[in-house]
């Protein structure tokens, strides 16, 4: 059977023949073709049966940015060991003699400590002889000093540790080489035509289709996949439990993000010198650093039920507040605040929630982050009960995050009483609290001038997607991985899922 190519094939062909085995990376360096091109040709050969691929898979390691540091500095440990092997030194003086980092320091005292080459004794830190110890950290060193040079340490243990340490990084090459299948003589029977893949009535009336090459078409050949644009699915979530929550006859309410301490805190009925108000706990606006009180009537009220409790029944907190203390400006640390705002001016009977963008100083882990949305809700109504608030969390986290098993604790919050703790089970990490809810105390409603009860609730939304998407780091929310990105279920918007 005749074979007919199209010239740029052709040209494909000729080098492998010639050049093969040859990988396909370096074809282009024998031909004027893009390297684009040269794959199409490489795996209509293929399919042609005129040459042969295989697959070669090369495995290499690169320094990280830590490891280049490591090895114009020296590992911590190496130099930990070179100031005491001498003299013992409490940790103190090895930090000022070291000029080692707090983390650089530690993880090296940590490692000998490991290694037992050090002991500890009323604070001071000597040097305890052991000299395989001692090589075994000398060939880390030397391994990373070989990979900078581009070369690969034998041993697997010291490989696995550098990784461990983030020095290095393990990097999977895949390359194909491709040789000829065909001799001379077959090489010279093959025709050189041009490529078309449609047909002209032109062609066809003059048979000038004989002239080209039809390219085949095959039905079992794999489309490309096409990605539409689509939302991002954590931002769809929020978008649908707005839906949701305007469903149910709630209305929308909204606050700002740099926010008073007063509104997050003293409308709040929280102490100043609450420990939540602690400035490593909230992140405070350095210019400017204080904002303007302006209902004075409503702070008057709040300063009173702070210093005395005013006309709410308790004794109130029993020190002198500070307004200046509440004027300060900071990122909201929990959208309890835009509650707060809107009991300013309530109406009787209602019920308003918020999405708010929240910020505090915690450390990152897989259900913390410093940046987070809340979803806050209350509900004034002269009947409502305690037992309604109940039926209202358990709803949220059945129909909203999907939760099989609920849990419900009780809880302490300073402007709520009695207050409860939602938490659901999460298939992978058990039990997580969604967030907390309450009945707003007398000392947070009577200042603004409200004699109801006000049912009041805080949740996590990330928590509640994490919940119902079966997700287990709060970090996949705001992932770059196009895969997730691609094939997370996402609703169309038409309906409201959640």
């Amino acid at each position: 059977m005749t074979t007919h190519l199209r010239s740029d094939q052709f040209d494909v062909l000729q080098i492998i023949h010639n050049k093969g085995p040859i990988l396909v990376k370096d074809i282009k360096d024998h031909i004027p073709i893009d390297q684009g091109k040269i794959e199409a040709a490489v795996g209509t050969l293929s399919n042609y049966s005129l040459i042969e691929k295989n697959s070669i898979n090369n495995i290499f390691y690169e320094l990280t940015k830590r490891g280049i540091e490591i090895i114009k500095n020296g590992l911590p440990e190496k130099i930990i060991l070179s100031l005491i092997i001498d003299q013992p030194l409490s940790f103190p003086d090895l930090s000022n003699v070291s000029k080692l980092s707090k983390s650089d320091l530690t993880a090296g005292i940590g490692i000998l400590k490991k290694l037992d080459l050090i002991s500890f004794n009323q604070g001071i830190i000597s040097f305890d002889e052991n000299i395989s110890a001692i090589k075994s950290i000398d060939e880390i060193f030397e391994s990373l000093k070989s990979i900078s040079k581009n070369n690969t340490p034998s041993d697997p243990i010291i490989i696995k540790k550098l990784i461990e340490r983030g020095l290095i990084l393990k990097i999977d090459h895949n390359e194909v080489k491709v040789n000829s299948l065909i001799n001379d003589k077959q090489l010279a029977k093959i025709i050189v035509k041009e490529e078309i893949t449609k047909l002209t009535s032109k062609m066809i009336a003059d048979r000038s289709w004989n002239n080209y090459s039809i390219k085949p078409y095959s039905l079992k050949s794999k489309p490309r996949i096409i990605y539409p644009g689509r939302f991002q699915p954590y931002r769809q979530f929020i978008e649908h439990l707005k839906r949701k929550l305007i469903g149910l006859g709630f209305n929308e309410m909204k606050g700002p993000i740099i926010e008073q301490e007063f509104w997050n805190f003293d409308a709040l009925y929280a102490h100043q010198d609450h420990s939540a108000r602690e400035d490593s706990d909230i992140l405070l606006i350095k210019n400017p650093t204080h904002g303007e009180l302006i209902q004075k009537d409503f702070i008057e009220n709040v300063k009173q039920t702070h210093e005395n409790g005013w006309q709410t029944g308790s004794i109130g907190h029993n020190y002198k507040w500070d307004p200046k203390k509440a004027a300060r400006l900071l990122l909201r640390p929990q959208g309890t605040s835009i509650s707060a705002r809107t009991l300013y001016n309530l109406k009787i009977p209602s019920k308003y929630f918020s999405i708010a963008r929240c910020f505090r100083p915690d450390q990152i882990d897989a259900t913390h982050a410093i940046e987070f949305n809340q979803t806050e809700g209350i509900i004034c109504d002269p009947n409502i009960t305690f037992r309604d608030l109940l039926g209202i969390l358990k709803t949220f986290a059945i129909e909203v995050a999907g939760a099989e098993e609920v849990r419900f604790r009780p809880d302490y919050y300073p402007f709520t009483s009695p207050s409860v703790e939602l938490s659901a089970k999460h298939p992978k990490l058990g039990y997580i609290e969604f967030g907390g809810a309450g009945i707003f105390r007398p000392e947070v409603t009577k200042p603004f001038g409200i004699d109801h009860p006000v049912l009041a609730w805080g949740l996590g939304v990330e928590r509640l997607f994490m919940t119902k998407f079966n997700i287990s780091d709060i970090r996949s929310l705001y992932s770059q991985d196009l895969d997730w990105l691609r094939s997370e279920k996402v609703s169309s918007g038409m309906e409201v899922d959640i």
